[in-house]
């Protein structure tokens, strides 16, 4: 069934889980691309007219309650040979597998998960469904705490003239309501009832009543009180147990009307307001005879009545007991107590009577749990219990091989003594080897293994010698057996592998020194030079500095010395003084102006010192010869000429 296209639109992707009745898969909707659980009727009981009403009813009854907790049902129909329901996939796990691992569970959850049942109970209520099999085997419970109530395969509607199965109990014996146990009328409060019960489990771990047999726990349920939860875990709060215990009246009307009213107490648990104590029935118990349609519901007294707890300082106490009145009972103790134990004959009596009525003429036995047991060693749970071995067929399986992986009846469900439970054992894991994928590409590899009906992981791996993009190795190895479905790890090659160098230090060595070095740890090496005051080729920093890692095969820069910074002098000879001065001072010179006799017109710059072109040190004074006119020539008793000022600095 895995990996196949169910009905031309489920791709079945993995197996949830296996009853006897039907399988449950994980599929992908194609349609709705959506993923769903697929519950599909095995086939051998395809033609067994209950099995598929039970089938058809489940998805019915289902199919009409849209609410955020119930199981939904997307679709349903016939396809294949069997039926199937479509339906809403939770990633969870039953709260009874929760009451296994975590039980007892704290009061601030069971509140929160019975309010999420409850608030399912009312909607169906209201549409006119009664479930008929709560019990915590039919919870969902998400990673979230999200509950939702699933499976109403033997659900009824409210007002249906009768609510019983011909010649059996419906129902699960650890869950029933009374009334379900007898075989008289089944309402709303019997779900109450029934949930009732998986409080009490969620709260102790234990279930209020168990026995040796199916009938020997439904006729507890009829006529025995539970023990106070608090008797086993001693943290209840009173008011929870206050709740529970009413959800326990044995008669419909002391219970909780409806699931409104269950949902108030809850509210009131959670605000720490007071509970009103369960009834107590011991003065209103009428004493008659009873026929087999008539079994005795409300055999209580106050000696088998939970009497209240002394109240806490969180709670309201309720009505105290009058001295005057319980020495009146202990009174009249001898009395009932024949009562009692004539009741109890005549009940047992008239539950046979009841059964022999309702055509059962064999007894019905609980159904054993046969799951992980050998062929052999379920034939003898099967023998034990009173029953025969039926049809026995193979599926492939996780389990090992040749163990039961599905009965039909399911676990704990009422069957007549001598009839027969059909198996399911595990074929084992279906192997297959791992295709070659050395030197495919990614992509090629992953073909291959879908072919073989295996996954495919990708990892990288470096490789010196598998070309990058293609496949180094696998793990599992190439040839090697494993479980069809299995994932195989492909490893594709990056190339060579990758190596990180530390870059060592050569700030302060020579520009030769500090290549040579920086070539031995496998770098390259690129050069820059900037005027400094350090010493010429002396390596004055580098790029990245040192410390860091780097990639072999990287460059790193190094920035060499080229000696103080150096101005070439500008060439002034024929601009004016002034332009000398400027030019000379925005080069970062100073100037020394001196007068001398030229032919060039005055205030002309005639030579200069160093001469232009020259390289010099910044601040370096450059010495301008300034013409003062040319000599004079008519008379040799002309007034002297005073020289120009000289000038030092810019």
């Amino acid at each position: 069934m895995i990996g196949r296209t169910f009905d031309g639109r489920y791709e079945v992707l993995s197996k949830l889980g296996s009853g006897g009745m039907a399988e449950v898969y994980l599929a992908h909707d194609a349609h709705l691309d959506r993923q769903v659980a697929l519950k599909v009727l095995s086939s051998r009981y395809a033609e067994d007219e209950q099995f598929v009403e039970r089938f058809r009813r489940e998805a019915s009854n289902a199919a009409g309650l849209n609410h955020p907790n119930i199981v939904q049902i997307y679709d349903r129909g016939e396809a294949e040979g069997t039926y199937y329901i479509a339906m809403e996939y939770l990633d969870g796990r039953s709260l009874k597998e929760i009451i296994k691992r975590y039980g007892p569970l704290g009061p601030k959850h069971v509140v929160s998960i019975s309010r999420q049942i409850l608030e399912a109970l009312r909607f169906a209520h209201r549409k006119g469904i009664v479930h008929r099999d709560i019990k915590p085997q039919n919870m969902l419970v998400d990673d979230e705490g999200r509950v939702k109530v699933t499976d109403f395969g033997i659900a009824r509607a409210a007002t249906a003239s009768r609510m019983t199965d011909t010649g059996s109990i419906v129902g699960t014996a650890q869950y029933l309501s009374p009334e379900q146990a007898q075989g008289t009328a089944v309402g709303p409060s019997s779900d109450l009832y029934s949930l009732g019960i998986v409080m009490y489990e969620m709260v102790t771990a234990q279930l209020p009543f168990d026995g040796d047999n199916p009938v020997t726990i439904a006729m507890k349920q009829v006529h025995e009180p539970p023990a106070p939860p608090t008797q086993i875990n001693a943290d209840i709060p009173e008011n929870l147990e206050r709740v529970i215990l009413r959800a326990l009246a044995k008669d419909p009307a002391d219970r909780y009307a409806d699931a409104d009213e269950f949902l108030e107490d809850l509210a009131r648990v959670e605000q720490g307001q007071a509970v009103a104590p369960p009834p107590i029935f011991a003065d209103e118990a009428e004493t008659r005879v009873l026929g087999a349609d008539d079994l005795p519901t409300r055999v209580q007294t106050s000696e088998t009545m939970v009497r209240p707890r002394p109240a806490a300082a969180a709670y309201t106490p309720g009505p105290p007991y009058e001295e005057a009145r319980e020495e009146e009972r202990g009174s009249r103790f001898w009395p009932w107590l024949l009562v009692i134990l004539f009741l109890v004959v005549l009940a047992v009596a008239a539950f046979a009577l009841f059964q022999l009525l309702g055509g059962e003429d064999e007894e019905l036995l609980e159904v054993p749990p046969l799951t992980g047991l050998t062929l052999e060693e379920a034939t003898q749970e099967i023998t034990d219990a009173g029953f025969d071995l039926g049809n026995v067929d193979e599926e492939q399986s996780q389990l090992p091989e040749g163990t039961v992986i599905g009965q039909e009846p399911d676990v704990g469900s009422l069957a007549p003594s001598g009839s027969e439970i059909d198996l399911v054992l595990s074929l084992g894991e279906q192997t297959v080897e791992v295709p070659p994928l050395e030197g495919l590409t990614a992509d090629e590899a992953a073909t291959a293994l879908g072919q073989a009906g295996l996954e495919i992981d990708i990892e990288q791996e470096a490789s010196a010698d598998v070309e990058e993009g293609l496949v180094v190795r696998s793990e599992p190895a190439s040839g090697e057996s494993v479980p069809t479905g299995s994932t195989v790890v492909v490893f594709v090659s990056i190339g060579p592998e990758i190596q990180m160098v530390e870059v060592p230090s050569v700030v302060g060595l020579t520009d030769t020194k500090a290549a040579a070095t920086l070539g031995q740890a496998g770098f390259e090496v690129a050069i820059n030079r900037e005027a400094s005051d350090a010493p010429e080729r002396q390596v004055i920093r580098q790029e990245p500095a040192a410390g860091g890692e780097l990639e072999q095969g990287q460059t790193v820069t190094i920035v060499v010395s080229s000696g103080p910074a150096q101005v070439k002098v500008t060439d002034v000879t024929g601009t004016s003084e002034e332009e000398a001065r400027n030019l000379l001072r925005d080069q970062g010179l100073f100037v020394d102006a001196r007068g001398v006799t030229a032919e060039a017109a005055a205030g002309t710059v005639v030579d200069q010192n160093p001469a232009g072109g020259t390289n010099v040190a910044p601040g370096f004074t450059v010495v301008i010869s300034v013409s003062t006119g040319p000599p004079p020539t008519t008379s040799t008793t002309a007034p002297a000429v005073p020289s120009p000022t000289t000038t030092t600095g810019g």
